[in-house]
């Protein structure tokens, strides 16, 4: 068995496993430590730590550490360095994965956030409204679309776009809620044809507010304080649980593959408890806390229950995963930089990384100093800058280690990881924001 694959569980016969759906949520600032199936013991995540249980669940998944640079590698299976080009912008002439299932015949869906458009708006709105289908969903329902965050929260009284039209919505409207609903009707609705569900999600993002399970929700629904962020995260695996029982409620759930990730690490104002100590969340930074996020897997009859994959995963994987399960493929292959883990799902060895990488460039906020590449394993990761970190020892990497004191073991990841990183393109920052 690989050193890079380790499961907790025997194989199991795989059911039927054509085309099947494919749901992904992605929570907003939502750190690996945030789960109780994690070890947190912060939170109430019922719902995720059940999905934990009867599927798989990744110890070993990374993101980029901000959200648009996350949210453009998992759309295109493409590093930084290829295609991000500045803050809440997707090039329109990008390949999504939206663009992807619509090739393969799929029903597609987009809800929640979207903030891809570009830092300001065009005074043309239809063709900013157009952007969600041509990256290939036929469906949306959507916040900071054609309108800018200072319009309008996604929260309470939610200003939110949803296929070609604004909503009218009320301070008894909460912003989820009505994105989940899309989404749970637009299962109904092509419950008898293959669909591919991107649920980008507004929790658990700032500001922290109540929610309609809050004490304070009546009279006091945008009241901030950091508080509610548990609030926050408990109906987040609420809503994420209301989809798992729609798809058992529609007889999906042996026909579709449901994921759930966070875009990023969590907001560096929050602190997390965990069975092993104490995390303060590291959006926005290259330490383990800004990309280290979880990554549960439910495919039933597929997915061994149970499970517990060791093996790394990156967000640039989760394109060509989708692509070998829908049958579909990009129009030009050969500049898809992810790798499938659509064995892993199944409970097969598959070929797991023995790397992952980040390109990170924010062109965003005061975070020039985490301006920087870097290769890592499950244990070490080496920057460009020649900076060796063991990881489990130093997760806050406050002490690089000494070239001149380092052990045969840090030496051969050194040198393995140095190859890696020679393949990928020179860090180069990039000029500050001109939005196209």
């Amino acid at each position: 068995m690989s050193a890079f694959l380790s499961w907790s569980w025997a194989l199991v016969a795989n059911a039927n496993t054509d085309r099947p759906n494919i749901i992904l949520i992605m929570a907003d600032d939502l750190g690996y430590e945030c789960l109780g199936s994690n070890g947190s013991t912060s939170y109430r995540t019922p719902q995720l730590d059940a999905l934990a249980r009867k599927g798989v669940r990744f110890t070993h998944c990374y993101s980029q550490p901000l959200c648009t640079p996350s949210r453009v590698q998992i759309m295109t299976g493409r590093y930084n360095h290829a295609n991000y080009q500045y803050f809440g912008y997707l090039a329109p002439q990008e390949f999504t994965f939206g663009n992807l299932a619509r090739q393969a015949g799929y029903a597609t869906c987009i809800a929640g956030k979207w903030q891809l458009n570009g830092l300001t708006y065009k005074l043309d709105r239809h063709q900013d409204a157009t952007r969600p289908r041509d990256a290939g969903f036929d469906a949306y329902c959507l916040w900071q679309l054609t309108q800018p965050r200072s319009k309008g929260e996604r929260y309470a009284k939610p200003l939110i776009e949803q296929n070609g039209r604004l909503l009218d919505t009320t301070l008894d409207d909460y912003g989820p809620d009505v994105f989940t609903d899309f989404i749970l009707d637009f299962m109904e609705r092509n419950r008898k044809e293959p669909f591919f569900v991107y649920y980008p999600m507004v929790l658990t993002h700032d500001p922290f507010v109540p929610t309609p399970h809050s004490a304070e929700w009546s009279g006091q629904r945008n009241k901030k304080n950091n508080r509610f962020f548990g609030d926050m995260v408990h109906y987040m695996d609420h809503l994420v649980g209301r989809i798992h029982h729609k798809l058992e409620e529609l007889q999906l759930s042996e026909k579709t593959i449901l994921l759930f990730t966070g875009d990023n690490g969590t907001h560096r104002s929050i602190r997390s408890k965990t069975q092993t100590g104490s995390i303060l969340g590291g959006k926005g930074t290259t330490p383990n806390a800004g990309t280290h996020v979880p990554l549960l897997a439910y495919w039933k009859g597929v997915t061994p229950e149970g499970g517990v994959c060791r093996d790394l995963v990156d967000f640039s994987d989760m394109f060509p995963t989708f692509s070998e399960a829908m049958g579909s493929v990009h129009p030009r292959p050969e500049i898809v930089e992810g790798r499938s883990f659509l064995a892993q799902l199944k409970g097969e060895r598959g070929n797991p990384r023995s790397w992952v990488y980040c390109y990170y460039d924010p062109l965003w906020g005061r975070l020039a100093e985490y301006k920087n590449q870097f290769v890592r394993d499950r244990r070490f990761k080496l920057y460009q800058d020649g900076r060796l970190f063991d990881i489990p020892e130093d997760a806050l990497e406050k002490r690089p280690i000494d070239p001149g004191k380092e052990s045969l073991e840090a030496k051969t990841a050194r040198h393995r990881l140095n190859t890696f990183l020679g393949e990928m393109p020179e860090w180069t920052p990039k000029p500050p924001n001109k939005v196209p």
